[in-house]
């Protein structure tokens, strides 16, 4: 009996045929890709690996270096961002602004 971790349906099995007899090696699914918080777009940038495979690579390597990079894709990013200037102007108020971008505008420093 194969151990628990490898009777997953979830990973790709390949049948080897060797001259004794046929065995099965697995593996591992492809983690899947980040997806932005608000639309569920995948976000550019962001590499497909996994954890381990992921803190060998530098800072820069890992997100994109902008604000609520690695979070939220360029259109969403670009819509917090115009809110928040609107909020600071006095062209829009807290109440006009989009429920889910709200936390977002909170967190976002202006300078």
């Amino acid at each position: 009996m194969p151990e628990p971790k490898l009777r997953s349906t979830s990973s790709k099995k390949r049948m080897r045929h060797a001259q004794t007899r046929a065995s099965v090696t697995t593996k591992a699914k492809k983690p899947s890709p980040a997806t932005c918080a608000l639309c569920g777009k995948n976000l550019a940038g962001m590499p497909r690996r996994g954890v381990h495979e992921k803190s060998k690579l530098s800072k820069t390597q890992k997100r994109p270096q902008r604000p609520f990079g690695g979070v939220l894709c360029a259109n969403c990013t670009e819509a917090v961002i115009k809110e928040k200037t609107r909020l600071e102007l006095g062209a829009m108020s807290k109440s006009d602004v989009d429920l889910r971008h709200v936390k977002y505008v909170d967190a976002l420093k202006m300078k």
